[in-house]
């Protein structure tokens, strides 16, 4: 008889918290939509199966985005795109 598994705690470095989504894991992404609205900040994860993961965001962020290339084993950036600032924070 196999001992019961404990809970896996999630990594915590330099006070920095992770989230897992393994409900998702094999989906097949179909598109990501950012969304900033005065009452609405989120990023949605859109699969080929209608179902979608959507990330709620609070005000009072600059979201930032690089498209990156690990296949060499170092980071090469494809492409990178403007922050964009949360409606609390606009000129």
């Amino acid at each position: 008889m196999k001992p019961p598994k404990k809970n896996k705690k999630l990594p915590v470095a330099s006070g920095r918290r992770q989230m897992k989504f393994p409900q998702v894991k094999g989906k097949t992404l179909e598109e990501v939509d950012f969304s900033s609205r005065a009452e609405d900040h989120s990023i949605t994860l859109v699969f080929r199966d209608k179902t979608a993961l959507r990330i709620g965001l609070e005000p009072g962020f600059t979201m930032f985005a690089d498209l990156e290339n690990w296949t060499t084993g170092n980071v090469r950036v494809v492409r990178r795109w403007p922050g964009v600032r949360s409606w609390m924070f606009r000129e």
